[in-house]
């Protein structure tokens, strides 16, 4: 049949025009309800930073908080400045403030951002923008500058607090794109720094956090040493004069405190305490002594080279700059620093562990994300200066480059890590011969020449990272016999690339996020490969042996590469069976082959995995254009670090996930997203009737559920009793969270024991979520979000055989909940049934949460 003018369609295309369609459709329904902004979003939760002694209870900072809060709630005041010698505690004071500011509601948004001695604009730029919700997509100083600009001066009146924190000198703050305060009705900034000056030059009131009295430095080091009231005499004695050395300085207080709480020896106590007392000031610019020699003490004390070596590693990153653990374990491996790990799994086991100890310790911090950690600033310039005073100096710059900076004795660096705002080339002649790491960073892809000769005089070479360029790789790569990690990160490669294969020792590779032209190069197996990372920019088809030959591999990341049924992949799936040490996995691709690939892998010996399964085709070189909306929907729940991450696109294939290798997969999963899955009625029963034991996220959207657990017959031990976050979205069928009459019994005090955030949306059919009977185990509950769900009357509902079911507690309480929104719940009246006698008026929250418990509700005409 002929039609569209002799032309047939493209079904593929048709479908994928349909379903992009009813996503558009969807959204502008979401938009439609809820254009009134009746409703406040909640804010971003705020991430941790390291608090090296809370203010609380300490009298030389009470009264200095209470100024500047009071300074903040005037009126007349615009920008306040917190300053103090390194170490003394001014982000700490920042952060608490903040936090009891949002809890008292004086500001209703708050945006902050690090800004640190390398000043990058772009960076502030961004982080205040995530804040305030806002995406900068221009790519301009100004336009970037003007966006943020107008976000804030058009908050209508709104109080916005803006915080910058370690600021080194005086900032235009227009050149960010903050507007100045005194032209700005509610906006307010605060700002830490070092220098007492630049509060005068910025035109700040103001605030002075002094060091802690001896009294309090005393109370501060005993809690961090862990000194109890059994102690003797003698060792108390010894405590007291270490704690005076540190002269009233958190920092030193602390870290000096976690180094000597392990060992009670008055000869380890009074050996520290003389190498306080006789240390020589350091020449470390803007570092106090007392702060310099309290680090030093720390690191002494550590009790490997191991973990000096890696805490040395971390300095090498941009100041504030969140650093991914897997990123150190890549490099340890490289660089050999771990005796007596022959596998990169027990590189990364090593890894974590002197990580958990250096945080234990406050040399490391939280980073912004679970698997990432932070140094501090001040600790940060005490390593780099150990790494040259150990004669194997870092160069390090991270700021205002456009070409390879100048400096002396080329042959003393053993790693080098620069970003470059521009770079056009990496020129040959640079001599390293020591250098064993090194790291280039483009701020923004751009072509870059490099060198053919560039790595010549780098012979040493263990680790290479090059990241945002377009490049063609040189010949003399050839030369870096040693190299042992290789990642090219968001690189757009125009060059060959099979050279890569003669670096026999080469045990990572990654080309995470970059592309190349043709098939993956046959030429690059290698047998002693552990770690392959093909999540490619776009598919890139891989050749009939090339997992054959890599009989080491533990991680493999496969991208979209095996992403189309019906094209010839049955040999790649087959030789995934010779890759008996795999521990790791990732893969994005249909759901029929994903079958097929969960028949050949052993999926028990995984310890990490991120599966994507979907019901169409990924991208090609040749969809790209075609494709590119269905290409960021693959994508958008990748993360460059995973655990267990399951996320199922199921439509008409919903059916295969009640295969036995499914099953399997399921168990062991700790995140896990079902979208569209048309022929599923509940999860525990149908998918895993052993309950999800392991699960710590469920996410279900678009589909057919009814129920998440079939209570009809006995609920497993355990079930859902890791679960901590689940979210319901879009299930038009949905029901109740649990089916049946629970029999005497069924109602296990572990089920969602752990559950701390609940998300109902857009469930049109939902008439209750729990019964009392499950809602009693809701013990750790902290969040409940609730909207658009037109039929649904309340939230706990009597159990139907109340007087039959265990009772698992004596009253119905949510003792941590503390944020709740009801919106747009046409029909709802009350939290808990009115219909049944036995549920009195009660308390359903801890007062110990009162004051900072948050409930929004809007639309719901019946709630009282």
């Amino acid at each position: 049949m002929w039609c569209l003018f002799n032309r047939c369609p493209n079904l593929k295309t048709r479908y994928l025009l349909s379903r992009r369609a009813t996503k558009k459709t969807i959204e502008a329904d979401k938009l439609k309800v809820e254009g009134t902004f009746e409703r406040v979003s909640y804010p971003q939760p705020s991430v941790q930073v390291l608090n090296l002694t809370s203010h609380e209870g300490f009298e030389t900072r009470l009264s200095t908080k209470k100024n500047i809060k009071d300074a903040l709630k005037d009126k007349d005041t615009s920008i306040i400045g917190i300053c103090g010698m390194p170490g003394v505690g001014k982000t700490t004071m920042a952060k608490e403030i903040v936090n009891e500011l949002k809890d008292e509601k004086v500001f209703e948004e708050v945006a902050s951002a690090d800004v640190s001695s390398d000043l990058d604009i772009n960076k502030i730029q961004d982080e205040l923008a995530e804040m305030l919700g806002l995406k900068i997509e221009e790519k301009t100083k100004d336009g970037r500058a003007g966006r943020l600009h107008e976000r804030i001066k058009g908050n209508n009146g709104k109080s916005i607090l803006v915080v910058l924190d370690d600021v080194w000198g005086e900032i235009d703050l227009e050149t960010i794109g903050i507007p100045s305060p005194s032209g700005q009705e509610g906006l307010k900034i605060m700002f830490t720094t070092r220098n007492e000056g630049t509060c005068h030059n910025m035109g700040a009131q103001t605030f002075k956090i002094e060091v802690l009295s001896e009294e309090e430095g005393w109370k501060l080091f005993k809690d961090m040493a862990k000194i109890s009231n059994n102690e003797t005499g003698e060792l108390v004695n010894i405590a007291k004069k270490i704690a005076r050395e540190c002269r009233g300085l958190p920092i030193a207080l602390v870290v000096v405190g976690k180094a000597l709480k392990s060992n009670k020896s008055t000869h380890k106590w009074r050996d520290a305490l003389r190498h306080l007392q006789r240390s020589s000031a350091t020449n470390l610019e803007g570092m106090d002594n007392v702060v310099y020699q309290s680090i030093r003490l720390s690191y002494n004390y550590l009790v490997s080279n191991e973990e000096r070596e890696l805490l040395l590693l971390c300095s090498l990153f941009a100041e504030d700059e969140s650093i991914p653990i897997e990123i150190l374990v890549r490099y340890a491996r490289g660089l050999e620093l771990f005796e007596k790990t022959e596998t990169l799994y027990e590189t990364r086991d090593r890894a974590y562990s002197i990580v958990d100890n250096l945080k234990s310790c406050n040399l490391l911090q939280l980073g912004k994300k679970e698997d990432e950690v932070k140094l501090h600033d001040v600790i940060r310039d005490f390593c780099l200066q150990m790494a040259s005073k150990d004669k194997r100096g870092y160069l390090v710059r991270h700021a205002g480059l456009i070409g390879w900076p100048e400096h002396e004795a080329d042959d003393s660096y053993s790693a080098i890590s620069i970003t470059f705002d521009k770079l056009d080339q990496l020129q040959s002649g640079l001599k390293y011969p020591n250098v064993k790491l090194l790291r280039v960073i483009c701020r923004q892809r751009e072509e870059c020449n490099i060198s053919e000769e560039f790595f010549k005089d780098m012979k040493e070479l263990r680790v290479l990272e090059l990241k945002r360029m377009y490049i063609q790789i040189p010949l003399s790569i050839e030369l870096l016999t040693g190299l042992r990690t290789l990642s090219l990160i968001e690189c757009e490669i125009h060059s060959q690339i099979s050279m890569i294969g003669s670096l026999t020792k080469l045990e990572i590779l990654s080309f995470y996020h970059s592309s190349f032209n043709d098939y993956f190069p046959i030429e690059l197996v290698n047998s002693n490969l552990r770690s392959l990372d093909l999540r490619l920019k776009l598919p890139c088809p891989l050749r009939r042996g090339v997992l054959l030959g890599m009989k080491k591999l533990e991680e493999l990341y496969l991208g979209k590469n095996i992403s189309r049924e019906g094209e010839d992949q049955r040999y790649i799936i087959e030789e995934l069976r010779s890759l008996t040490s795999l521990h790791t996995f990732q893969i994005s691709t249909q759901i029929p082959i994903l079958m097929q690939i969960l028949k050949t892998l052993c999926v028990e010996k995984l310890e990490k995995f991120q599966i994507v399964g979907t019901t169409t085709s990924l991208p090609s070189h040749e969809d790209e254009d075609e494709d590119e909306d269905e290409d960021e929907d693959a994508y958008e729940d990748e993360d460059e670090n995973f655990t267990r991450n399951l996320r199922l696109q199921c439509g008409n294939e919903a059916s295969m996930l009640l295969q036995p290798e499914f099953h399997m997969l399921m168990k062991r999963t700790y995140y896990l997203h079902i979208e569209e899955a048309n022929v599923l009625k509940n999860l525990v029963g149908e998918l895993d009737g052993d309950g999800f034991i392991n699960l710590k996220t469920l996410s279900l959207s678009s589909g057919d559920f009814e129920y998440l657990i079939d209570a009809t017959n006995s609920i497993p031990n355990d079930t859902f009793s890791k679960l901590e976050s689940l979210e319901l979205e879009y299930l038009p069928k949905l029901i109740e969270i649990s089916n049946g009459n629970p029999s005497r019994g069924v109602i296990k005090p572990q089920l969602f024991c752990n559950l701390m955030t609940i998300e109902i949306l857009w469930c049109y059919t939902i008439r209750s979520l729990f019964p009392k009977s499950i809602a009693k185990c809701l013990v750790n509950l902290q969040r409940l979000d609730i909207r658009h769900c037109r039929m649904l009357a309340e939230v706990v509902s009597a159990d139907a055989r109340e007087n039959e079911v265990t009772n698992i507690c004596e009253r119905l309480e949510f003792p941590k909940l503390r944020n709740v929104d009801l919106s747009s719940l046409t029909r709802f009246k009350s939290f808990t049934s009115q219909s049944n006698s036995g549920f009195d008026r009660q308390t359903l929250f801890n007062q110990v949460w009162y004051s900072t418990f948050i409930l929004f509700a809007s639309n719901s005409p019946y709630l009282l």
